[in-house]
C-alpha cells in the first residue's frame, strides 16, 4: 500500500500473508540474515516493508550482539534527517517504522540485564517515536511497536520518567516538530537536564533577577553534561520562518516565545560557566538571529533572544550596566571576561568597519558624535535631524538591538581618541605653538575628532590685514573663516599664522568681551580658555555623581 508517497505495510496481517508464510519456512539463522540484509538497504520497497513486518511476528533468535547491529544499522538513519529536510519533521516516518519494527523486536528477545547495552540507541528510537506520532501519521501502520511498548524496553525508570516531563518541558508546539529537543537529542535523558531547561524557561527578560541567575548557576554546577546541553540549545535550528504564527494561534505563540526563552536562558548560562568555547557561541547566536523588520512590530520572542545574549556578554566582560540595571556576574575567570569582551568585538566588527561611526537604523539615523567639550556619545536623529523622543528610543534599543550595541562599544575608542586630541589642544594653548593656515584647517578644523574640539575654541591669526581673533566658522563656500567677538568674519589664508588664543597675553576688555560672547552661545570647551559660568548652573539641582547602588 502507498499512501502519500510512503510505502506502507498493511495495518491488516492478513493482506501480508505471503510474507509470513515465507518467514514461516525459515530457519531462525536464515531469518536474521534476511533481516539485516533488508535493513542494510535503507531505501526499502513495498515487499521489503512487508518481509519486515513479518519478521517482527516471529522468533528469530537474536544474541546481544546482533540487536545492536541492528539498532546501528537503523538509528544512525534518525541522527542524520534534522539536516537532510529542514521542511519537515526532524523524525521521518519511514525510519521510525524500521526503528520500531526488526531493531525492537531482536531488543524484546533479549533479558531484561542486557538491555542497559542497548540504552542510548532505545533513547534515541523513543524520542523518534514520540515526535513521529504528534506528526498525525502514526496510526497509518500498526505493525510496529507504539510508544509506550519501546519506552518499556527502557532498562531505568529514570527514563519512562523523562519520558513523562517532556511534553510538559518541551511541548509539540511546531509542525516540524520540537526544535530544542532536536537540538539536544538523547541529552534530555541524563539526570538534571530537564530540571536545567525548567529553570531557564522562567526567565523574565532580557536581564533577569540575581536570583535566577543564582537557580541556574546552581543547576549547571549540578549537571555534568552543562556544556553539551548548553552549546545544543545556542547550536538549535532557527533558521526556518515562524510564518505560520499568528495572533489566532495563542499556543503555538506560547511554543515560539518558549524557544525563545530557552535561547535568552542558554545565554546567560553559557556566560556563567566561564566556558571561552560557550561564550563565543553566544555571539554566533545573536548574529545568526537578525529580527526581521519587514513587519511592522516585533514580538517578544524576535527580540529577546539578541538582546539578552548582548546583555549576558556586557555582563561576562565586565561591563553589566550601572543602578537598578546591574547584572554583574562574579567569580568569572579571566579568560571569559576575555572571550566575552572578543565575542562583543565581534558583533561590533558586523556592524562597524574601520572608520564607520554611522548606522541607519530604519527612518533614524545613528552615529558616534564627539561634542565641543571633548564627550562622546551615540546621537540618533530622524530623517528630519530631529533627536528622538524617549518613546522612540525605546522602541529603538528593542528593534535595532544589535546595531546600538555596535555603536556603544565603539564609544571607549573613541572617548581615547577624543581625549587624545585634548591633551594636543591642551599642549597648543599652554606652549603657544604656530601652526600655519593648511595646518590649521586640515589638522584640527577638518579632522573627524579633533574638529568638533577645535571649533569650540578661540583661534588668533596673524594675517595681512593684521591680528583677529575669533571662533572658526565655514564660508558657504566651505573655507574656514575666524569670527571676531563683535560678528565680523575674517579670512584665513594657508600662509597665515594661526595660534589658540591665550586670554594671559590678553587685555581685560577682550577677555571680558569673550567671556560675554561665550556666555551667551555654547559654553562648552574641550580646554578652558576663559572663565565662563553656565547658564542654567545656578538652576540645576546639585546630584550625587555616583551611580546608584545595585539591588
Amino acid at each position: 500500500m502507498i499512501r502519500r508517497g510512503i510505502v506502507l505495510a498493511p495495518a491488516d496481517p492478513s493482506r501480508w500473508s505471503h510474507s509470513h508464510r515465507l518467514v514461516d519456512s525459515l530457519e531462525p539463522g536464515d531469518r536474521r540474515r534476511l533481516a539485516l540484509a533488508l535493513l542494510s538497504n535503507p531505501r526499502g520497497t513495498g515487499g521489503d516493508i512487508c518481509m519486515e513486518a513479518a519478521l517482527t511476528r516471529h522468533p528469530c533468535g537474536w544474541s546481544p550482539e546482533e540487536a545492536g547491529e541492528l539498532l546501528a544499522l537503523a538509528v544512525p538513519e534518525i541522527d542524520r534527517l534534522p539536516d537532510r529536510d529542514p521542511d519537515h519533521s526532524p523524525y521521518g516516518f519511514r525510519d521510525v517504522c524500521r526503528c520500531l519494527g526488526l531493531p525492537l523486536a531482536a531488543v524484546r528477545e533479549q533479558a531484561v540485564s542486557e538491555r542497559a547495552r542497548y540504552r542510548p540507541w532505545l533513547r534515541a528510537v523513543v524520542l523518534g517515536a514520540r515526535d513521529h506520532r504528534g506528526s498525525g501519521r502514526f496510526e497509518q501502520c500498526q505493525w510496529h511497536l507504539s510508544v509506550e511498548e519501546a519506552a518499556a524496553l527502557l532498562d531505568l525508570p529514570y527514563d519512562r520518567e523523562v519520558l513523562g516531563r517532556l511534553p510538559r518541558v518541551l511541548p509539540d508546539g511546531d509542525p516540524c516538530g520540537n526544535r530544542a529537543l532536536a537540538a539536544l537529542g538523547t541529552l534530555v535523558f541524563e539526570p538534571g537536564v530537564l530540571d536545567l531547561l525548567s529553570v531557564l524557561l522562567t526567565i523574565d527578560g532580557y536581564r533577569p533577577a540575581q536570583s535566577w541567575l543564582g537557580q541556574v548557576r546552581e543547576r549547571l554546577e549540578m549537571l555534568t553534561v552543562a556544556p553539551e546541553v548548553v552549546s545544543g540549545l545556542l547550536r538549535m535550528d532557527t533558521s526556518r520562518p515562524d510564518d505560520r504564527t499568528t495572533e489566532s494561534e495563542p499556543s503555538r505563540q506560547t511554543f515560539v516565545l518558549d524557544r525563545a526563552k530557552l535561547l535568552a536562558g542558554a545565554s546567560w548560562a553559557a556566560c556563567l560557566t566561564g566556558d571561552p568555547a560557550l561564550i563565543g557561541l553566544v555571539a554566533a547566536q545573536v548574529l545568526g538571529r537578525r529580527p526581521d523588520r519587514r513587519r511592522p512590530g516585533l514580538p517578544e520572542r524576535e527580540i529577546l533572544p539578541a538582546r539578552a545574549g548582548v546583555t549576558a556578554l556586557s555582563a561576562a566582560a565586565g561591563m553589566p550596566g550601572l543602578g537598578r540595571h546591574r547584572r554583574a556576574l562574579s567569580g568569572l575567570p579571566p579568560e571569559a571576561a576575555a572571550a566575552a569582551r572578543a565575542a562583543l568585538d565581534a558583533i561590533a566588527d558586523d556592524f562597524l568597519s574601520a572608520g564607520n561611526r554611522r548606522l541607519t537604523l530604519g527612518h533614524h539615523t545613528g552615529y558616534l558624535a564627539v561634542h565641543p567639550d571633548g564627550s562622546v556619545g551615540v546621537d540618533i536623529r530622524t530623517y528630519r535631524g530631529e533627536a528622538v523622543t524617549a518613546y522612540g528610543m525605546r522602541h529603538l534599543n528593542g528593534t535595532y538591538v544589535l546595531e546600538l550595541t555596535a555603536l556603544r562599544l565603539r564609544l571607549p575608542r573613541l572617548a581615547a581618541q577624543a581625549d587624545r586630541e585634548r591633551g594636543a589642544l591642551a599642549e597648543l594653548l599652554a606652549t603657544g605653538t604656530e601652526l600655519t593656515g593648511a595646518e590649521f584647517g586640515t589638522r584640527w578644523l577638518d579632522h573627524d575628532v579633533a574638529g568638533p574640539l577645535a571649533q569650540a575654541l578661540v583661534w588668533e591669526a596673524d594675517t595681512a590685514d593684521g591680528t583677529f581673533t575669533g571662533l572658526p566658522v565655514r564660508d558657504p563656500d566651505g573655507r574656514w573663516l575666524l569670527r571676531d567677538v563683535r560678528g565680523r568674519k575674517h579670512k584665513v589664508t594657508a600662509a597665515d599664522t594661526v595660534r589658540l588664543w591665550n586670554p594671559v597675553h590678553a587685555d581685560r576688555a577682550q577677555v571680558r568681551a569673550w567671556v560675554t560672547r561665550l556666555e551667551r552661545g555654547d559654553p562648552r570647551q574641550p580646554v578652558r580658555q576663559v572663565p565662563v559660568r553656565r547658564r542654567d548652573a545656578s538652576r540645576r539641582a546639585v546630584r550625587d555623581a555616583r551611580p546608584p547602588r545595585s539591588p
